[in-house]
């Protein structure tokens, strides 16, 4: 492959691999709507919470969901109990029905919505008694990994984006099911993406999480390409309260313990080992899946079949930043999505 062919691949520093310590770059307008005429367009913004009771919830907001043909507006919210049962609910919507600001998160479809307060965010979500109402605090700064594009073809005009608003946040709220209402308090996370043509015309799987810690907060991508010889896309956050220690691009996962999955056939890796070693800070993540939570295949929207898995795993990570080094233990949640 050219390498001005590999640098559509490598859009969030510009053509090139980057580290960049205490980056802030990231402004409320980089949550807002990026609607394109394109109608490959797609958007979401995406929550999850895990909570102190075991509960964990997902919510979605899909402006525009690239994983359904015709590519239309839908949320979804999943919620899992700590015996392993789950509560889903999924709500689509007409072009009528649904608003989000330019300018910052203030997105409306139907009934469910999530705004940005200012000092936070605030969401609701209730699909026939199923959903939670919560509001996230950061608790470290808001993340643009570089020029927030994991995709750019500017021969093409083509773009796929990504921010995390919310790295690592507080969330307290309540969980509805059915009849219930649950009180909840616990660690979140908020991000964003984008973009003007069909995701997996540039991706052919990804694994994604993030680890929070009580010191730092851990988010990563490991994005495949779907050009054979193209760079692998690999965003990495490594942030304190209050400081983004390292926005980079540098860093390498190993994927091993290839098992099958039951529900859908599909390998995927159990133990993932992530290592960076950039600027003067040293990570190593080490992911050993424990259980499925979610694996599915998805609607049709490409001429072969695409899936979703999400794991819940324990991790081990270890840091060095200049010199000060750190070691932690705990579960987290993570995904693998095949497109």
């Amino acid at each position: 492959m050219k390498e001005d062919m590999k640098k559509k691949y490598l859009g969030l520093f510009n053509g090139k691999r980057g580290a960049i310590r205490g980056a802030t770059n990231y402004q409320p307008r980089d949550d807002g709507s990026h609607i394109y005429t394109q109608e490959d367009y797609y958007e979401w913004w995406y929550f999850d919470a895990s909570f102190d009771n075991g509960y964990h919830a997902v919510i979605t907001y899909h402006y525009m969901n690239v994983f359904l043909k015709p590519i239309m507006p839908t949320v979804q919210v999943m919620i899992y109990k700590p015996d392993g049962t789950q509560a889903v609910r999924f709500g689509a919507f007409g072009k009528d029905e649904i608003f989000a600001s330019p300018d910052y998160c203030d997105v409306k479809m139907g009934d469910s919505w999530a705004r940005d307060t200012g000092d936070g965010y605030e969401v609701y979500m209730k699909i026939k008694g199923v959903g939670a109402h919560l509001t996230f605090k950061n608790v470290v700064p808001s993340w643009k990994p570089g020029t927030s594009l994991l995709f750019n073809d500017k021969e093409k005009g083509l773009v796929g984006g990504w921010v995390v608003p919310v790295p690592h946040g507080e969330v307290e709220g309540e969980l509805f099911l059915k009849e219930e209402t649950i009180q909840v308090k616990g660690s979140g996370y908020h991000d964003h993406n984008w973009g003007n043509c069909c995701m997996y015309e540039f991706t052919d799987s990804w694994y994604w999480g993030r680890v929070h810690t009580d010191k730092y907060a851990i988010d990563y991508g490991w994005v495949m390409p779907r050009e054979k010889g193209a760079p692998v896309i690999s965003p990495l956050l490594i942030a304190k309260p209050g400081e983004i220690v390292l926005s980079t691009d540098m860093m390498h996962t190993e994927l091993q313990d290839i098992v099958t999955d039951e529900t859908t056939g599909k390998e995927y890796a159990k133990k993932l080992t992530i290592t960076s070693d950039v600027e003067g800070v040293k990570l190593q993540l080490v992911i050993n899946s424990h259980r499925v939570v979610e694996s599915i295949k998805l609607p049709p929207a490409a001429d072969w079949d695409q899936y979703y898995l999400r794991f819940l795993a324990d991790y081990e990570l270890d840091i060095d930043v200049d010199g000060e080094k750190d070691n932690f233990t705990g579960e987290l949640l993570h995904e693998y999505m095949i497109l």
